[in-house]
């Protein structure tokens, strides 16, 4: 609460002297929002985006309509942001690809750090290990010990995530990595095709997130392992911490947050931050966020931007190390 009140306070007081033209300080906004989401419609990304847009729409007075522009990365409707007017009339839904892909090494015609203002860290879904009921571990000490005798017998040890440069991705070259397992990684194109294969037997590790996997592992059709984040998750209580399971330093998540185009004023960027923050906040919408596997954060700018740079400089030596490279 005290967080939203200092929200409110600096869009009430902040000064307009370098707004853009047309801009007066309780004008804002002077008609509907665009929230350009660069993935396509139905994702994890896309309903987090459709979970707030609502009552966030409701505190500013305008309806927030969501665009869905994929492609390239989440590049193309990143760009479309970065480039866009800085009103506050255009906002971008960003996904964690806004840190990763620099960390990737992908040519970006924009600078995360420097083209946006970062509103707030609305939602993450932390990574979790998952095996087949076949592989004998049941801890991730015991994978731990299986993925080094198979590494240690067949060259290199596999595992299979969403596809190359995801957050899975990049935590298991990680992790796998540090415990001197050499990591065999199979990218699928999307997270239904790698679980229906585990499912299936086809592979017997993913590194993925409860959406879509928190269901087969309720069935027990594939067992969770550990969980990628600094606490538990309320929809998977049994499944334990990596630093609960004697691995502490691994934490890895899919995150969601909103940004605007550089050089917004503060005013705007703050009474929109306050706006989404009572979305995430909202009764109802933080229920449905969290019993869909979501940590909700809720964030003001500051915060946000912060996240996002750790994410780059965490990221970057990991893709370094172990040579991960993505097709543009």
């Amino acid at each position: 609460m005290n967080t939203r009140r200092r929200m409110l306070g600096a869009a009430a007081v902040a000064p307009l002297i370098h707004a853009p033209r047309g801009f007066a300080q309780g004008a804002f906004p002077t008609r509907s929002i665009r929230m350009i989401v660069p993935f396509t419609p139905g994702g994890a990304l896309d309903t987090v985006a459709r979970a707030v847009a609502p009552i966030a729409g409701e505190r500013l007075g305008q309806q927030i309509v969501i665009e869905n522009r994929p492609g390239a990365f989440t590049v193309i409707g990143s760009e479309m942001v970065a480039k866009a007017s800085p009103d506050g009339h255009t906002l971008l839904f960003a996904p964690a690809p806004i840190a990763f892909n620099t960390a990737l090494g992908l040519k970006l015609p924009y600078d995360p750090l420097t083209d946006f203002e970062y509103v707030s860290l609305v939602a993450s879904i932390p990574g979790i290990l998952i095996v087949h009921p076949s592989v004998p571990a049941r801890t991730l000490k015991e994978l731990v010990e299986y993925a080094r005798k198979e590494s240690a017998e067949k060259g290199s040890f596999q595992y299979a995530t969403a596809g190359v440069g995801t957050m899975g991705h990049l935590l298991g070259e990680y992790f796998f990595t540090e415990q001197g397992i050499k990591p065999a990684h199979i990218g699928y194109k999307g997270s239904a095709p790698a679980l229906q294969d585990l499912v299936g037997g086809q592979t017997r590790v993913l590194i993925d997130a409860y959406i879509p996997s928190g269901p087969q592992i309720l069935s027990g059709r594939v067992r969770g392992i550990a969980l990628a984040s600094s606490r538990r998750t309320p929809v998977l209580p049994d499944i334990p911490t990596f630093a609960e399971s004697g691995f502490a330093g691994f934490q890895a998540s899919g995150f969601y947050g909103v940004a605007a185009p550089r050089g917004t004023p503060k005013a705007i960027v703050d009474k929109v931050s306050a706006a989404f923050v009572a979305s995430a906040t909202d009764r109802k919408v933080l229920a449905g966020l969290i019993s869909s596997g979501y940590e909700v954060h809720a964030s003001g700018p500051a915060e946000y931007r912060a996240f996002v740079k750790r994410q780059i400089d965490l990221w970057t030596p990991v893709v370094k190390k172990s040579n991960i490279k993505v097709q543009q």
